[in-house]
């Protein structure tokens, strides 16, 4: 842990503790916290009692601000994000996602940068005419994928054999 870390630790303690010294001078605090407490029972409890120090501190909103809060934390909780997808995931069919996923198709640039030629070449001929529907685009990554994956699969194979057969020599040359 880094030294801002440490520091965001400690102030998050600090935070903590004087929310439980409000707690335990306030009895419509103590209140307030068990119905939080039922009313949002995915939020970790001492995530709520630190709202209880910094929320709307000073306003006459505290109670609402505090209650707003922990419902939207709540409310965070049960609704996760969802998986944040790239531009081509439309485009893979399941088949596709076999071979090889986006993230990983991304990630190799040579086939990336291939890929991206393909896309554009093909999207280039329906141009002038109407949008193609995107079954079209969906065979055709299918297919550039079967054909592409398949031989950088080869290519590497190959290579790999290469180096296997040439530190076969290396040691024979060093044995004589």
């Amino acid at each position: 842990m880094d030294e801002i870390e440490k520091n965001i630790e400690k102030i998050l303690e600090n935070k903590y503790k004087d929310s439980l010294k409000i707690l335990r001078m306030s009895k419509t605090s103590q209140e307030l916290l068990k119905e939080l407490k039922k009313e949002c029972p995915h939020v970790p409890e001492k995530e709520i009692v630190s709202l209880f120090k910094s929320v709307a501190a000073g306003t006459k909103m505290v109670d609402a601000a505090i209650i707003a809060s922990a419902h939207n934390m709540e409310y965070n909780i049960i609704h996760r994000p969802k998986r944040e997808k790239t531009w081509i995931d439309p485009l893979f069919t399941e088949e596709a996602r076999k071979i090889m996923k986006p993230k990983e198709l991304m990630k190799n640039k040579k086939l990336y940068r291939e890929f991206i030629d393909y896309i554009s070449k093909l999207e280039a001929k329906y141009d002038d005419s109407e949008a193609p529907d995107i079954a079209i685009f969906r065979r055709r990554v299918t297919t550039f994928l079967k054909e592409h994956v398949k031989k950088e699969k080869k290519a590497s194979e190959k290579e790999r054999k290469t180096k296997k057969k040439e530190k076969r020599r290396k040691q024979k040359s060093d044995k004589k």
